[in-house]
């Protein structure tokens, strides 16, 4: 892991973010991730890069606690939760991540407008989609429609921050974002980003989302719904040569209790295969399943 760990310090950009690719603007996914993968090394952390890293990632905080995705825009994003499970990790920003704690609790994915629900309703006798519309997760961005990908890390971070988040409806929002990921869920186990099915056509599960859900539902493990999806995930990381969904199937499973040699060993053939095509935030997730052993994202 010694060149994935000497690329991203040399891909860290001037401002001291990260960019999704190298000499792209900085962007606060990258960063937060990165952050995350140098915080795994543990001792043998670069603190200066950590460092920059850290105030990058600190200026950029928006009043109201969100975080926009690039320092291009002002617009708040989901990006938000992954900049608490960051901080987390770094003492001394509890008063930065309660701030971002109080914006998360606020969003809610919209339900399907009226005109959604005649379309559904009377288009044909196939439900357009199969969903209750009821349960609201976390969107990409506020006021649009609840995804699973934003709402599964919006859990992770407020899972790991709920003991000190003094806020009567962590536990209400949680619940609700769980069920949320729970009806979504395809036929056989995994998830879609959005849906399980539209139009009648059951959608088929993919490994980086089934992954990253799982890890949102780390505290039901033993339920069904997690078995099979469980299952499902390791059917689909035999036949797949995506490196960032096996970098997020390696921590979901090692979080599962898995013994994930094996399939740290793939992830390091990837990269000597491919070099993950650049791309920064899969080298931080490598980083992070190879070494950490997902200490980033338990709950």
């Amino acid at each position: 892991m010694d060149d994935v760990v000497a690329r991203i310090l040399d891909v860290q950009n001037r401002d001291g973010g990260w960019g999704f690719l190298p000499g792209k603007s900085s962007n606060t996914e990258c960063t937060s991730l990165c952050l995350l993968a140098l915080d795994s090394l543990g001792a043998e952390q670069p603190v200066a890069n950590t460092k920059r890293g850290l105030d990058w990632l600190l200026q950029r905080q928006g009043a109201e606690g969100s975080w926009p995705l690039t320092a291009s825009t002002n617009n708040a994003s989901w990006t938000t939760a992954l900049a608490i499970i960051a901080l987390n990790r770094f003492p001394g920003h509890q008063l930065q991540t309660r701030t971002a704690s109080r914006w998360l609790l606020q969003q809610e994915g919209r339900t399907p407008g009226i005109l959604a629900r005649l379309v559904g309703t009377f288009v044909s006798h196939k439900n357009t989609v199969a969903l209750n519309p009821e349960l609201k997760g976390w969107a990409w961005v506020p006021r649009t429609f609840s995804w699973v990908e934003p709402t599964s890390y919006a859990l992770i971070a407020l899972k790991q921050i709920r003991t000190y988040v003094a806020t009567a409806n962590i536990e209400e929002r949680i619940h609700q974002g769980e069920m949320m990921i729970y009806d979504r869920m395809c036929n056989g186990g995994g998830w879609n980003y959005g849906n399980s099915k539209v139009f009648g056509e059951a959608l088929w599960p993919y490994p980086d989302v089934t992954a990253v859900a799982l890890v949102a539902l780390q505290d039901h493990q033993l339920t069904q719904a997690n078995q099979e999806s469980v299952r499902a995930l390791r059917r689909m990381m035999q036949e797949t040569d995506s490196g960032l969904a096996l970098c997020w199937g390696t921590i979901c499973l090692s979080i599962y209790g898995d013994e994930t040699s094996g399939w740290r060993r793939q992830i390091e053939k990837r990269f000597q295969m491919t070099g993950f095509l650049g791309e920064t935030k899969t080298l931080a997730l490598s980083l992070i399943a190879s070494v950490d052993h997902a200490k980033a994202f338990r709950a």
